[in-house]
């Protein structure tokens, strides 16, 4: 993303719901049958320095730019940094609860370490034992908003646990 970032116009609507005649049959119990994650936003101060800051560390790819948006993707799944100029952490300094977590593969985990490290970018938290839903090799830090971030390896079934 050494380039210089186009951003797009934003192109606002206010669109009313047309409902089908007669209404699909539900109850209020029912459950809606979603099928994935199309993507999840983060939100951020200056969406196009942290666009800058995901594609450069995390090697995501820079989709395009709004004045509101930037639109990410990583090896097949998306995420949004939406500009947020009163953008609060939601973690205290040095906390982790609230992250996003991206997926390396085991070879690419060390390596990944090592740019954090370089980069100067501090880890916050390494597990790599007690996880029983992601067991793997777990790193947490923050991107410059405050964001907390994840990389993992997750084991394979043979692994350590």
């Amino acid at each position: 993303m050494n380039e210089q970032v186009k951003i797009d116009e934003v192109v606002k609507r206010d669109q009313t719901y047309a409902r089908l005649d007669p209404p699909p049959q539900v109850s209020p119990t029912d459950s809606i049958r979603t099928k994935g994650i199309l993507h999840f936003t983060i939100g951020v101060r200056d969406h196009v320095a942290a666009a800058k800051f995901y594609a450069e560390v995390l090697g995501c790819k820079h989709l395009r730019s709004n004045s509101r948006y930037s639109f990410m993707e990583c090896h097949g799944d998306y995420f949004v940094l939406a500009k947020m100029p009163d953008h609060v952490n939601p973690n205290k300094p040095g906390e982790d609860a609230h992250h996003h977590a991206f997926m390396v593969d085991s070879d690419e985990f060390d390596r990944a370490m090592a740019i954090l490290m370089a980069r100067g970018i501090e880890i916050i938290k390494y597990s790599d034992e007690n996880h029983r839903s992601f067991p793997g090799r777990h790193a947490y830090f923050h991107d410059a908003d405050g964001n907390a971030l994840e990389i993992i390896y997750l084991y394979e079934d043979d692994e350590k646990r």
